[in-house]
């Protein structure tokens, strides 16, 4: 084997081929399982934070994070997340009648599409794009993955954001959107009614593993005309159903990469 010129990058990779196997880890078992040295871990698994290579998680712990998804395929399939849930998106698709399903997820203080679906059956133009950013203002599913921050770091990003109005029913303020937050982290479910286009409504949830760690989020989004009010209950369990689904997935891809 050739000789690594730059040590650190093979420490680097130490970390992340530990985290690809085990998925979270602290720092403490970064150390034990890496069997590098204590600084080297910390400098290490900060700076690759800093560069949205990992993430810490409220408790502690360290996971990939979605920059590695932009490197290349590879990553991509280790992280695992769009390949898992296309397929439910596609299902989605299938069984409400909407224009689009998507999947998204926090990076820092953005969210971002990793996975969607259109409807064969479309003829409106779909704006969002793999990869593309979120608005955490005036979409449901940024809003769901909003609410479902931690309050400090919510809070944060919520006095941070761009409130310019898309469309007349589009929230304009912190104060408002604060409110909004609290009433969809209560009833598990956002909805956005024409607030970045006025002829499309949307429904998002939000996909909790069952340590309570928030995975992402996923969403419908249709016209005015499909999504009527005496619908959005029925969406809504679909959606939730499908939220169940992915997180049952995950587990038993988590514990399969265990055995």
């Amino acid at each position: 084997m050739s000789t690594i010129r730059v040590p650190a990058l093979e420490r680097a990779l130490r970390i992340l081929e530990v985290l690809q196997k085990n998925r979270r880890c602290t720092i403490s078992e970064l150390i034990s399982l890496t069997s590098l040295p204590r600084s080297s871990v910390y400098v290490l698994v900060d700076d690759m934070i800093k560069l949205r290579l990992l993430r810490q998680n409220s408790d502690k712990t360290i996971q990939l994070w979605v920059k590695l998804v932009s490197l290349g395929s590879s990553a991509q399939e280790s992280l695992d997340l769009s390949e898992i849930i296309s397929p439910y998106l596609e299902k989605l698709i299938d069984s409400v009648d909407c224009l689009v399903a998507n999947f998204g997820i926090m990076d820092d203080d953005k969210a971002y599409y990793v996975a969607l679906k259109t409807s064969p059956h479309s003829n409106m133009r779909i704006l969002s794009r793999q990869g593309g950013e979120i608005s955490l203002v005036h979409s449901a599913i940024g809003k769901c993955l909003l609410a479902y921050q931690e309050s400090v770091r919510r809070e944060s990003i919520l006095n941070s954001l761009d409130y310019t109005k898309k469309t007349a029913n589009s929230i304009a303020t912190p104060q408002a959107l604060r409110k909004e937050l609290a009433s969809i982290h209560n009833r598990g479910f956002a909805y956005d009614n024409g607030e970045g286009n006025l002829e499309i409504r949307c429904i998002a949830v939000p996909i909790i593993d069952l340590d309570g760690h928030l995975i992402g989020a996923i969403s419908v989004s249709g016209t005015i005309s499909k999504f009527v009010s005496d619908k959005l209950p029925s969406i809504v369990e679909m959606v939730k159903k499908t939220a169940n689904q992915i997180t049952s997935n995950l587990l038993i891809k988590k514990k399969t990469t265990l055995i």
